[in-house]
């Protein structure tokens, strides 16, 4: 069993929280972490990463997939794509539609997720977000979490959980991933 961990838009695998996540996953839960890191997350194309996740995934049931921002709707392309099953999905500040504080990551979302194609494939699911998150605002991840059929965690703080000096840890998303994998 595998953890990939997906960041989102001008980001990379070793920015923000990722590292800490993999760090404490490894160390402490005992299962390999992969943090994916996508070519040219300032100008992200849909179709590039979609190839980047072909080369870097092994599609194997029972894979957990954690998804920041955009990576989270790259998750969902990734499951809409592959014939996997039992797959563990945590989203933070994620999204499924156009929101308009990211209009330039429209292209992401122009064709809706088939959630009847995705749903079978997972086994638990958590989206986490953040009430005071300018950057995806909460009621866009809440709707994410909605179409999931996900346990929702809004946090009271955090913003897009991006703050530099204050984003190296995220405790929550550590336990949420820890409770899926029980």
């Amino acid at each position: 069993m595998t953890i990939y961990m997906f960041h989102g838009y001008t980001s990379s695998a070793n920015d923000h929280w990722f590292p800490w996540l993999a760090e404490k996953v490894e160390a402490e839960l005992n299962i390999p972490f992969k943090k994916l890191d996508f070519p040219d997350s300032d100008h992200p194309v849909e179709s590039v990463w979609d190839q980047y996740c072909e080369t870097h995934i092994n599609p194997k049931d029972g894979i957990t997939l954690v998804g920041h921002s955009l990576g989270c709707i790259q998750v969902l392309h990734y499951l809409d794509q592959h014939d996997i099953h039992n797959v563990n999905v945590l989203l933070v500040s994620g999204f499924d539609e156009s929101i308009w504080t990211l209009p330039e990551l429209n292209s992401f979302t122009d064709h809706p997720v088939d959630y009847s194609n995705v749903l079978p494939k997972i086994l638990k699911v958590t989206v986490i977000s953040a009430i005071n998150d300018d950057s995806v605002p909460y009621p866009y991840t809440l709707t994410l979490a909605r179409h999931l059929h996900a346990k929702f965690v809004l946090m009271p703080s955090g913003h897009h959980f991006t703050d530099a000096g204050k984003d190296k840890q995220l405790p929550i998303a550590f336990e949420e991933l820890r409770q899926i994998l029980r």
